[in-house]
Parts: structure tokens; C-alpha cells; sequence
């Protein structure tokens, strides 16, 4: 699909919150015209989500912390195609890893394990999942584009 480079998405979600605390924030489409139909306006969404999700990480590294990999969680993982451009757009290493479909639920019942065992150390209540799958840039331009928002 052919995206024209005047065509985007601002996506704010009040909720959130991360890292920009405005809960009055609107998110919006811009350079929308007749030319464009669902598949653009699906891909606008998606990338939108993914540039804020590199806005987030940049306040990560901001701190000093620079992982090697982050492990993706949730329904949408599973979809290469969405892995692959959050990789993209971010610059970081994404993995996917062996039930990364419930990671979410399965957060809540880890930390609900460590708290059940204070005893036991997190390496052994915390064993990591299989890896499953690696996400790398292979855009630069969607990650040099992230670096200039």
C-alpha cells in the first residue's frame, strides 16, 4: 500500500498519559483526502500507535536505560506485520516470545506470584518465555522520521 507522504495520523490518547501528561490532547488525521480509504486510514492509525510507543521508549533511553530487546505483549504481538513496523519506527529490537498473546494477564499473575512467595527470588518465580520471533529495523526511514517528531 501506497501511503502519500502528505497523508498522517496524530494519535493522542488522553488515557494514557505516557509520556506526555495532557489529558485534553486530541489526536487527528491530517492530509485527508478523497484519495485515501480504509487501508490508509488503518495504517495511519498504526503507525500513530507505534510513534508513540518510540516516544515512550526515547523517555527510557532518555534515563539511561537501553535495553538490547523489548519483549512485546498482547493480541496485537502476534501480527509480524505490526511487529515489524513498531521495529521500524522505534530502532529497538522487538521479541515476541512464547505466550505473548496473554502477556498481559500473565503480568498480573507473576506479580501476584512474587507477592505470594517474598521468599523465592524473581529468576526462579520468573523464568523467561521462549523466544518465538525477532523484530530489527529494516526502515530507517521510519526511525530517522521518529527521531524528528
Amino acid at each position: 500500500m501506497k501511503v502519500p507522504s502528505q497523508f498522517g495520523f496524530c494519535l493522542i490518547f488522553p488515557a494514557s498519559r505516557t509520556p506526555h501528561n495532557n489529558p485534553q490532547a486530541k489526536g487527528v488525521f491530517f492530509g485527508l483526502t478523497h484519495q485515501h480509504g480504509p487501508n490508509e486510514l488503518a495504517r495511519a492509525v498504526l503507525e500513530g500507535v507505534g510513534y508513540a510507543l518510540a516516544d515512550g521508549m526515547d523517555v527510557v533511553h532518555a534515563c539511561g536505560i537501553k535495553p538490547q530487546s523489548v519483549t512485546l505483549i498482547g493480541g496485537g504481538a502476534r501480527s509480524e506485520y505490526w511487529r515489524q513496523m513498531l521495529a521500524d519506527i522505534s530502532g529497538q529490537r522487538l521479541d515476541y516470545r512464547t505466550g505473548g498473546d496473554v502477556g498481559p494477564a500473565l503480568g498480573a499473575a507473576r506479580l501476584a506470584q512474587i507477592a505470594a512467595n517474598p521468599e523465592k527470588s524473581l529468576i526462579e518465580l520468573l523464568p523467561q518465555l521462549p523466544l518465538e520471533q525477532s523484530a530489527s529495523t529494516r526502515c530507517a526511514a521510519l526511525c530517522r522520521l521518529s527521531a524528528t517528531t
